[in-house]
């Protein structure tokens, strides 16, 4: 009998793990399809056959190899993405106890005619097709980028002036139309209008668009009042996030620099089921702003327009940055205002995307951003403080059938005011905006139509102190 227990916890003890007879390994290694190299920190990422659920995922390590351990029996779909190189996709069928050992190769990206643009035409096609001069950066090139703001990636395309005011602050024209403040320039995020309603300003601090959910920036040169409404006469810049199916998983990015900078951004997108999908995103940054130097005369001219109060102790004063002097000799003090040194924003979005087959596709989104900082409008140097940014968003695409309504809402908060005048921003802006349209083919006589019909209210609601004695009057409908 002792000798019957003694062999049988023998055999408890020496025989292999359930899990390792019923789990398979993979392992493999990920090399440049030019030089052979390794890539260090390729994206590997498991999938069940048609379905986008993530089934394990890693990276590839300092050699350039990657392990996936403990995975059930089955059929998969691998791809494996690295940030310059086309994504390689492979099916794989997994049997209990195996561990293959695979290499993929990764061929670099090159600039293909073959692109599919949408902000031309407001409908797919390829950029050879399309009937306007337009320029599209991909995500490798947006990754490549390591800067505080997103729209920095668009600096060398053709037909951009940019000018960097600040730590995140771009002022960004196309075709040559200069401008104080960036205002003139469409500005849109997957089919939204991002501009802030009011101040019909772009302040691309607050828009939703970080370097990990950017999926494709495209950006035409020339007028489009006939697809996007009156007065865009200065082209279109038009931002495409990444979709939960397409793009699953989570991804983290955090930066830092000079003038305490730090940066954050956060990205995690899945499914509920095979035809319901979600996405989170959100980033938040702080710096200490550049200051204005008085002893320098571009930042002195600049200084200069900035109100003087004769009294130091005036309660405006309260919480804002000023110097005191006798500015205007008179042998009593006054007290001039300065720039905050302070910049912080933030922002967090959400989307739940429905798919009814491969044509049709229905997206609920909305974010709220907040924004302390020093902003270039139309009506002078602003200091935003807590300035709030919220959007919702409801899109259906079907075929050639394209419909959506949104609403752009802010509001400045109780302490932004302008540096010229001292006077507070009172801004609490509205933006409806509803699109139907439909494309199709005429191929008897080899053309395209597209018809559709927008509507879009702008309701200020400023009390006055962006649009003046027009406050009342300022009601804007487009049709």
């Amino acid at each position: 009998m002792g000798l019957w227990m003694i062999g049988l916890l023998a055999a408890l003890l020496f025989a292999p793990p359930a899990s390792a007879q019923d789990t398979a390994d993979l392992t493999g290694t990920v090399v440049d399809g030019q030089t052979n190299t390794t890539l260090i920190g390729a994206n590997v990422t498991l999938r069940e056959v048609d379905s986008p659920r993530v089934v394990d995922g890693t990276a590839t390590n300092a050699d350039g190899a990657f392990r996936l351990t403990d995975l059930p029996p089955g059929r998969y779909l691998m791809e494996v993405r690295f940030v310059g190189y086309q994504t390689a996709e492979r099916t794989l069928m997994l049997e209990a106890g195996e561990s293959p050992d695979l290499t993929v190769t990764l061929q670099p990206t090159t600039a293909s005619l073959e692109q599919i643009v949408i902000s031309a035409s407001r409908r797919q096609e390829k950029v050879l097709d399309a009937p306007a001069s337009i320029s599209v950066l991909q995500p490798e090139e947006i990754l490549q980028e390591v800067n505080t703001s997103t729209v920095e990636a668009i600096r060398s395309a053709p037909g951009v002036d940019m000018a960097q005011t600040g730590i995140d602050r771009r002022e960004v024209v196309l075709r040559g139309f200069n401008e104080a403040f960036s205002g003139s320039a469409h500005v849109l995020t997957d089919y939204r209008e991002a501009a802030v309603p009011s101040l019909a300003v772009n302040v691309h601090s607050i828009m939703p668009n970080m370097a990990v959910d950017v999926e494709q920036i495209e950006v035409v040169r020339g007028p489009g009042s006939a697809l996007y409404g009156p007065g865009v006469d200065s082209g279109v810049i038009h931002y495409f996030t990444k979709g939960p199916f397409d793009d699953p998983g989570t991804t983290v990015s955090v930066s830092g620099g000079t003038r305490q900078y730090f940066a954050g951004q956060f990205r995690n997108a899945g499914t509920f089921a095979e035809n319901l999908g979600y996405k989170i995103t959100g980033q938040f940054a702080r710096a200490d702003e550049w200051e204005l130097d008085p002893g320098d005369a571009p930042d002195a001219a600049e200084i200069d327009r900035y109100r003087v109060y004769d009294d130091p102790d005036d309660p405006e004063l309260d919480g804002r940055s000023f110097v005191v002097q006798d500015f205007d000799n008179d042998g009593n003090d006054e007290a001039q205002l300065r720039r905050e040194d302070i910049y912080q924003k933030f922002n967090v979005n959400g989307l739940l995307q429905y798919r009814a087959g491969d044509a049709t596709t229905i997206s609920l989104n909305g974010g709220y951003s907040e924004l302390t900082g020093v902003v270039q409008s139309g009506i002078g140097t602003l200091q935003a403080d807590g300035f709030g940014y919220a959007y919702g968003q409801l899109r259906l695409q079907s075929g050639g059938l394209f419909a959506q309504v949104f609403l752009n809402a802010n509001d400045a908060g109780d302490k932004t005011y302008v540096y010229g005048s001292g006077n507070r921003i009172l801004d609490e802006g509205l933006q409806w905006n509803g699109q139907l349209q439909y494309d199709f083919d005429l191929p008897q006589i080899g053309t395209q139509m597209i018809a559709g019909a927008d509507a879009n209210i702008t309701i200020p609601r400023t009390q006055g102190r962006i649009l003046g004695r027009n406050e009342g009057d300022d009601r804007i409908e487009e049709y």
